[in-house]
């Protein structure tokens, strides 16, 4: 009895803690409101982006050589799977493989000259696949999609002129052997250049803040400017690191074979670093304690993650998705960085993603001089 007693008088002791914590909680309004709305807003978004209209098919061409009535079924087989979306039909294989290189399309398919004819005559025949091998997981849905589809014309077409068959040929474009380790280090990059400098500079003023270390910048005479982009250099040279060790470590303990330069890469991922560290460098001017830091750094890295396309490319996803994307700089290193590790593309062939991440760089450091105060909060 004396030792339940005991037991229960220890246990009590935990609600004053627990009180002054949730008082302690309450007596901060922002903190609470992001706890609240953060998951409400992701929920939102997720909902938005991943279960909008016309979310889940894949851009591809088609290179029509036949132009008979054999292929014109076909290609509407293909839009009826919905699973594509023929974004052009060709009449030359040059242009088709020219939108494969490009990027704008995940594959092209070829229909042969006489398709028509030999369906007409019984014969087999064939339709090639040529497909963008540097995303295994699309690569392999696609090619599923279009081996369902052949199949399905093959059941109505040998209805209607005789049993034959009709082979899909596949071919790799950028491949033909790309690891899935290999296919990962682009996502293994994003989440490295994006989590680490975001959360570590974030907290960087609100500490100074806390500490009350942030008196003595005010009675030295070192501007807003000089605050900023101290903090910005220091924490590059401390975060470069990352980058370049990650690299190194996959390749070295895992045989990761990249097709771009160490140079292209490092280019690309410097550009990147900036932008975090800038958007860490907002995040800090604006929090009050680094407990609203770190909720910002989390939820930033959380909205990235499901509209940088590393989880399900954003061609694939509604238009809803694609419109967040497009404020998402995470989703300008993915894809710049795919195409410079696993296409062999140079950083200049890039130069339109790395423009935008500068320009959404230039933006945050703009925001953080502009409303950074020399004053005690």
């Amino acid at each position: 009895m004396i030792k339940l007693e005991e037991s229960v008088r220890k246990g009590l002791r935990i609600i004053p803690i627990v009180d002054k914590e949730i008082r302690q909680l309450i007596r901060d309004p922002k903190t609470i409101l992001m706890v609240l709305l953060m998951p409400i807003t992701v929920t939102v978004l997720f909902g938005y982006g991943y279960g909008g209209k016309g979310a889940g098919k894949y851009p591809i061409t088609v290179v029509d050589l036949d132009g008979g009535d054999g292929a014109f079924k076909f290609i509407q087989e293909l839009r009826n799977s919905k699973m594509f979306e023929i974004k052009a039909i060709y009449k030359s294989k040059g242009q088709g493989f020219s939108s494969v290189y490009s990027g704008k399309v995940y594959a092209s398919l070829i229909i042969p000259e006489t398709f028509t004819e030999d369906l007409m005559r019984g014969r087999p025949t064939r339709v090639e696949l040529y497909y963008d091998a540097s995303n295994p997981t699309v690569a392999q849905i696609i090619m599923q999609a279009v081996g369902v589809v052949t199949q399905r014309f093959q059941e109505w077409t040998a209805a209607q002129f005789g049993t034959f068959a009709i082979t899909p040929m596949f071919y790799t474009v950028y491949g033909p052997k790309i690891k899935k380790i290999e296919s990962f280090i682009p996502t293994l990059m994003a989440m490295i250049l994006q989590m680490v400098p975001t959360s570590l500079i974030s907290v960087s003023i609100c500490r100074e803040r806390e500490k009350g270390t942030f008196e003595q910048f005010i009675m030295t005479p070192v501007s807003v400017f000089d605050i900023v982009f101290g903090k910005l250099i220091a924490y590059f040279f401390a975060t470069v690191s990352d980058a370049i060790l990650s690299l190194f470590t996959a390749m070295l303990l895992f045989d990761v074979k990249l097709k771009g330069s160490f140079f292209d890469m490092t280019v690309v991922s410097t550009v990147f670093l900036l932008n975090s560290l800038s958007l860490g460098l907002l995040i800090s001017v604006f929090s009050r304690n680094q407990l609203q830091a770190y909720q910002a750094s989390i939820f930033s890295f959380i909205i990235f993650m499901l509209f940088s396309g590393v989880l399900i490319p954003v061609d694939v996803l509604s238009s809803e998705a694609k419109l967040i994307a497009s404020f998402v700089p995470m989703y300008y290193f993915v894809t710049a960085f795919r195409n410079v590790s696993l296409k062999g593309w140079s950083y200049f062939m890039v130069l339109d993603q790395l423009m935008v991440i500068s320009v959404f760089t230039s933006a945050f450091l703009a925001l953080s001089l502009r409303f950074l105060r020399m004053e005690v909060m």
